[in-house]
């Protein structure tokens, strides 16, 4: 569809005119035809002949080239005011790229005679394609990965009870809490265009757009408009529309799918979560007790970017010091929203996502680490040291039959692929042999069976998951490391051999070898992930042994100092900062 160019132009445009002169700019409106373009459209694909360069008025274009399995990768982001396809133009080669409306864009269109023509009268304007080029090149020499900040939300409902509206705004309330200034929005597809949705995200941090439950024309335009969709159900009446479906399946790449489960005053632990993340292909889900406030805050964290990640690697007896961390962040009131880890640092983020106090996570791992050690059911050294029925059994215990998709705060641990030479990372199914296959230290425990291969401690592979965490979660991560500053030296190996014969068969210096062989990733590895968080901490953990489950109360401590000096150190990133009266006011559009 194209029309000539109103004498009034957009924003976006006016932006770009001011970096040329009056002659290019009446060369431009002259010879421009607008033209729009519908979300997952392509503008054109890899291999096209360049015949024009576009200005992009409104929306937003995504450049995509093939990856190494033939999957479209997003390289770049085209946002108004910006100009696409103009370097394969001015080469006068095919086109290098798929550019595709990630929106409903509007554009101005200049072809290869018009744009000449423009050159011709004002040559200024090579020297302002010139510097897009250059800050193009720059980046991509640089390897800069693009990264969409998610700013537009579309809320849709799952069934024609769910309450999305309300849903909606009250996110958007916390959000202002926040300091964030969100617009909420019933969009009216006869009434707002796609230049109307660019210039509410110009005036507001976010755009919460509110789906119908029973127009599905307006579910399609919140649907092409927005970088986030988020499913609204009620939990266990999960009922998607073949049209939601379609949707949502068919939604761009670059698109986040979320699905948050509403629970009412009676909750109980959610039970038939899977059920519902079975009939979508969500990338997350949270839960949200009506009743909580603490959830809808978390959700709003969520959203605006600002959710904090913990990350807990293995360690033994010294992973004693996550729960220092912990109670540092408790005292400071610093919420964590996602938690993950490997090994007893899963185990430790399991005991934070099932939503136990600090008090009851303690006394826990006291009972059940410090009190009686779980690795002394030694066995024939057939595929381990130990039978592993006690590790068993402390798990059944503590955590039963809770399932990972059903725990209140999102979660996640690392167990090791044998078969793959892979990372295993558990995010759905029973909680108690997820965290089994991510504990078990290969030569100690036997490894987990399962119809993927055998499992066994995730410290082979990833001891410290920060880039797991980072898949999930695009706020703040925090790393707590309570391995690296071991080493086994030959000191230590000529004390344990002087021991006598009798100690050194109830306490066999190979598994204080086994389980650092098992928990010891490799150097480069180590440096990218500890790179990879914006905090890292490292407690003071001295000569704690992985096997000492007695220094509980040392090593608690050492992570307490550790992250009180870090929450001191780090204010800015750490905490939310109040927000002064009123609350931050969303603008519409004129």
């Amino acid at each position: 569809m194209q029309e000539q160019l109103p004498a009034a132009e957009p924003l976006a445009l006016r932006h770009i005119l001011k970096a040329i002169g009056p002659n290019a700019r009446r060369a431009i409106r002259r010879e421009g035809e607008r033209v729009k373009l519908r979300a997952g459209r392509a503008l054109f694909q890899a291999g096209d002949p360049a015949d024009c360069l576009y200005i992009l008025l409104s929306g937003a274009l995504g450049v995509y080239v093939s990856g190494s399995q033939g999957e479209p990768r997003l390289i770049a982001f085209i946002r108004p005011g910006e100009t696409v396809g103009e370097m394969a133009l001015l080469s006068g080669t095919p086109r290098s790229a798929t550019v595709r409306a990630l929106r409903d864009c509007d554009l101005l269109r200049l072809n290869h005679e018009g744009f000449l023509r423009i050159v011709e009268e004002a040559p200024e304007l090579m020297v302002e394609l010139g510097r897009i080029m250059a800050r193009r090149l720059r980046d991509t020499n640089a390897g800069r990965i693009v990264n969409i900040e998610p700013r537009t939300v579309a809320f849709l409902p799952a069934s024609s009870t769910a309450e999305v509206e309300m849903v909606a705004k009250r996110l958007a309330r916390e959000a202002a809490r926040l300091g964030f200034r969100v617009l909420t929005v019933n969009p009216d597809p006869d009434r707002h265009s796609s230049r109307w949705f660019t210039r509410a995200e110009s005036l507001n941090d976010h755009v919460y757009l509110i789906g119908s439950p029973d127009k599905p024309e307006v579910n399609d335009l919140c649907a092409r408009q927005a970088d986030r969709i988020v499913i609204v159900a009620e939990a266990g009446h999960l009922d998607a529309a073949p049209a939601l479906g379609r949707r949502v399946r068919n939604r761009a790449s670059h698109q986040l799918l979320d699905l948050v489960l509403l629970h009412g005053p009676d909750h109980r632990e959610p039970t038939v979560t899977m059920a519902s993340l079975e009939k979508l292909p969500v990338n997350r889900h949270f839960h949200i007790r009506l009743a909580h406030e603490s959830d809808w805050q978390r959700v709003a964290r969520i959203l605006t970017g600002r959710a904090l990640g913990m990350v807990f690697s293995g360690g033994g007896a010294r992973a004693y010091a996550h729960l220092g961390v912990l109670r540092a962040f408790r005292e400071a009131d610093i919420p964590i929203d996602f938690v993950g880890g490997t090994s007893m640092g899963g185990i430790i983020a399991a005991c934070v996502a099932m939503g136990w106090s600090l008090k009851e996570s303690e006394d826990r791992i006291r009972r059940s680490f410090a009190e009686k050690s779980p690795l002394t059911d030694y066995s024939l050294p057939l595929i381990g040291l130990v039978r592993g029925a006690r590790v068993e059994a402390l798990l059944e215990q503590h955590f039963g039959k809770s399932r990972i998709e059903d725990l209140w705060l999102p979660f996640f641990c690392v167990s090791s692929n044998l078969t793959t030479a892979r990372a295993e990372v558990h995010r759905t199914g029973l909680l108690a042999k997820a965290l089994r296959a991510s504990v078990s230290l290969p030569g100690i425990l036997p490894p987990v069976v399962t119809a993927r291969g055998l499992l066994v401690d995730g410290g082979v592979v990833n001891n410290l998951p920060v880039d797991i965490m980072r898949e999930t979660n695009r706020g703040p991560v925090v790393a707590v490391d309570v391995a690296r500053d071991l080493a086994l030296t030959p000191a230590w190996l000529k004390q344990e051999m002087a021991r006598p014969l009798l100690q050194r068969l109830l306490r066999p210096p190979l598994v204080s070898i086994l389980m650092r062989a098992g928990t010891v990733s490799g150097e480069q590895q180590y440096r990218t992930q500890i790179e990879a968080a914006d905090l890292a901490l490292a407690p003071a953990l001295g000569a704690i042994d992985l096997r000492d489950w007695k220094a509980f109360e040392i090593a608690v401590e050492a992570g307490y100092l550790a992250a009180r000096k870090a929450i001191a150190e780090h204010p800015d990133l750490l905490s939310h900062p109040p927000v002064a009266s009123p609350l931050p006011q969303a603008r519409e559009p004129g």
